[in-house]
């Protein structure tokens, strides 16, 4: 708006000066009203978090075509997509010769097939991106999305559905394999990939889909290299020697074990002392021998422990002269290695600055550890002992006070072991229990014990003190099991899967469970087929399983100072 004023009117310049000041004004308040609101930060207009995953608008082919031929797949959803874990998520059943290029584009995830992939006629194929396909903003996946197609004239749709579990402590694992074979031979684990194959869930649960009716053989394996084939000793495997037809509808399940490796070989071999070897081995075998080449020697004297798994061993040997030492390690009839050591000298070693040789003992617990009224003092040699030796001036105190006529027996297992077990028992009442809530100290006198290197241990003190009586619950089993031939190792396991306590059963009885810690505990039962009082693996090619591990399922939760009572019907 433009106004002019002619001529010489004072009141109308006036006027027109207080106009045009305003009008300067108004223009002012307006900038200034501008610039302010687009300096202000305005907080989003917010709403509900989109936890909705992406939705498929078109499928390119349709999803569950028939007579497939295509060499791409596009999938359009309503939102721009990614694709998170598709390494581990994706699964292709049956298996494609090579994997497919799988990209995103936008809205539009895009399957490509090798151009010299070949399809397997009248066959089903489901393409299965586990939950890898996500929405970009707040990473909502579809779960469970598949893709289907059928290069026949139908989609099949039976299923084999069931549980892996281990056959040891059936505890389960997520992402084995469970393979489908149509090839009924057993060495088609070895050489061939499956028909069909699925992952196990985190609870050992699987659901193969989409199988044609047929017969087919079932196995499922820990796949330590990838290559959907049984065929690496690490390997564990499942199997059923019934064959499975989906359209009988049954759950299966399977028990995962480890065989025995077909080749044991020596991990580890050290000479740390005079007169002593120790070697590891890849695992356990009731067969390990070792054998002194250099072993001509009248008076020479060897000694051997195994580990309990019986895979390791130490050996000893004595009155040996010698520079060097060759040992030969065989397992049954096939020699696991040869070797030689410089043999440590005795006197070399005496004077040694570290660790010198000396024969050394660590007792089973300290005077800060409260000690269970059942159990015995355990003290762990250095060296093999000698032989057993006299109890001259050991003594057992209590708060103390010299315990009189007490008597103490030294046991050392097999004469040779490093352990030895003090049993303290009255004299008159020929009664080994502790005292509840006492302090005790078991003294053995210097030179007391020898060992094979003629080495006698210094003072031994050991002070303990006993729990109270109040602090055990006790247990009773009643214990049913079917009259068959077979034996039973019975055991009382804690949380942690320790072995507290272990009886060897042919029948029905009843066990009785004193001084049990307040703690929870579960019970388990092996079959035990061939009566060598342990759990052994099973073989595939032999057809031969696990032995049977049974667990109740009641867990038992001991408390201080309660007696329990409990029925187990084995089934």
């Amino acid at each position: 708006m433009l106004i002019k004023f002619q001529g010489k009117n004072k009141t109308a310049a006036k006027m027109y000066r207080i106009i045009k000041n305003n009008f300067r004004l108004c223009l002012l308040a307006v900038h200034l009203l501008l610039v302010f609101s687009c300096a202000q930060i305005v907080a989003p207009g917010g709403g509900k978090k989109d936890t909705t995953a992406p939705t498929v608008l078109k499928y390119s082919p349709d999803s569950a075509t028939l007579n497939f031929t295509a060499k791409t797949i596009e999938i359009n959803f309503d939102e721009y997509i990614q694709l998170k874990d598709l390494n581990n998520q994706l699964i292709i059943s049956p298996l494609l010769s090579k994997t497919p290029d799988i990209d995103v584009k936008g809205k539009t995830l895009i399957v490509e097939f090798d151009k010299d992939e070949v399809l397997k006629p009248n066959t089903t194929y489901c393409i299965s991106f586990g939950n890898a396909v996500t929405d970009v903003n707040e990473g909502n996946p579809i779960e469970n999305f598949q893709y289907i197609f059928s290069t026949g004239t139908f989609i099949d749709s039976l299923k084999v559905k069931g549980k892996v579990q281990s056959a040891f402590d059936h505890k389960t694992e997520k992402g084995l394999l469970v393979m489908l074979y149509s090839d009924l031979t057993d060495s088609v684990i070895y050489k061939s990939q499956p028909d069909y194959f699925a992952k196990t869930k985190a609870d050992g649960s699987f659901e193969i889909n989409n199988v044609k009716n047929g017969t087919y053989k079932i196995v499922a394996i820990k796949d330590a290299n990838a290559n959907y084939k049984y065929d690496v000793e690490n390997e564990s495997i499942a199997f059923t020697d019934s064959l499975v037809n989906p359209s009988d509808k049954k759950t299966i399940n399977l028990e995962l074990f480890q065989e025995p490796a077909k080749k044991v070989f020596l991990k580890k071999a050290t000479h740390p002392s005079y007169g002593r070897f120790d070697f590891v081995f890849s695992q356990g075998s009731d067969s390990i021998r070792i054998n002194n080449l250099s072993n001509d020697l009248k008076g020479v004297q060897e000694y051997v422990e195994f580990s309990k798994n019986k895979d390791s061993l130490s050996y000893w040997v004595t009155n040996y002269q010698k520079d060097s030492i060759v040992f030969q390690l065989s397992n049954g009839n096939q020699i696991i290695d040869t070797l030689e050591f410089k043999f440590i000298n005795k006197e070399d070693a005496l004077k040694a600055k570290r660790n010198p040789l000396k024969l050394s003992v660590i007792a089973s617990l300290d005077g800060s550890q409260s000690f269970d009224l059942n159990k015995n003092v355990i003290l762990d040699f250095s060296n093999p002992i000698k032989s057993i030796p006299k109890t001259n001036g050991t003594q057992i105190k209590m708060d103390s006070s010299k315990i009189a006529g007490a008597e103490i027996e030294f046991v050392i297992f097999n004469n040779f072991r490093t352990t030895v077990n003090t049993i303290i028992s009255d004299s008159v009442t020929k009664n080994s229990s502790w005292k509840e809530n006492t302090n005790y100290q078991l003294y053995i006198p210097p030179n007391t014990f020898t060992d094979i290197f003629d080495l006698t241990n210094d003072t031994i003190t050991v002070d303990f003190k006993t729990r109270e009586l109040k602090y055990y619950g006790t247990l009773k089993l009643n214990i049913s099991i079917p009259e068959t031939k077979n034996n039973y190792v019975v055991q009382l396991i804690d949380e942690q899967g320790n072995v507290t306590r272990e009886h060897f059963i042919k029948k029905s009885e009843v066990l009785n469970y004193d001084y049990l810690q307040p703690k929870k505990y579960k019970l388990k039962i092996i079959v035990d087929n061939n009566n060598n009082q342990k759990w052994d693996t099973g073989n595939y090619i032999q057809h031969l399983q696990a032995e049977k591990v049974i667990f109740n399922s009641e867990l038992i939760n001991v408390r201080s100072n309660w007696d329990m009572e409990l029925d187990w019907k084995v089934q």
